[in-house]
């Protein structure tokens, strides 16, 4: 049994979410300009990645920092794509166009130990906390997942 397994057991993200100290959470529309997106991932201190959501505000996908640094700086970086796909970077203007369009996310009812093995497996480090409606409600970080792994330490001593 790994360490997460013994500390963790039948935890729920909605716990952990509880535990936190209140923060805000970003989110960009599909139509928002990548100069918005830009402008939401500089103004978010504690995670480096953007939640894009639809008019219902219902999770459409994801924008990492590393994805939007991609994007940004497409011309600086060494040449790794074919020329011809080099029109559709170049058309890509809007948060819907960047996004990752089947984002890892969490639910509160999940066990904190399945979303950490999901996320780095992935290689993840921020992922959406979102309700039944696919809604976010919360977003998480692999930080707080350790934080919350120290409190439960604590909590023992």
């Amino acid at each position: 049994m790994s360490l997460l397994d013994k500390k963790s057991s039948k935890i729920r993200i909605g716990e952990v979410i509880k535990g936190l100290e209140p923060r805000d959470f970003t989110v960009v529309p599909e139509n928002a300009s990548i100069e918005d997106v830009m402008s939401a991932i500089v103004n978010c201190r504690h995670s480096r990645m953007l939640n894009v959501v639809n008019d219902r505000q219902q999770l459409m996908g994801t924008i990492s920092l590393d994805a939007l640094i991609r994007h940004v700086f497409f011309q600086d970086r060494e040449p790794t794509i074919h020329a011809r796909s080099l029109i559709g970077v170049l058309s890509r203007e809007t948060a819907g166009d960047i996004m990752l369009k089947q984002p890892l996310y969490a639910t509160t009812e999940e066990e904190i130990g399945v979303v950490t093995r999901r996320m780095l497996k992935a290689n993840v480090k921020d992922i959406p906390v979102v309700d039944s409606d696919n809604r976010v409600i919360a977003d998480i970080t692999i930080v707080d997942l350790l934080q919350h792994l120290l409190t439960l330490d604590e909590e023992n001593l």
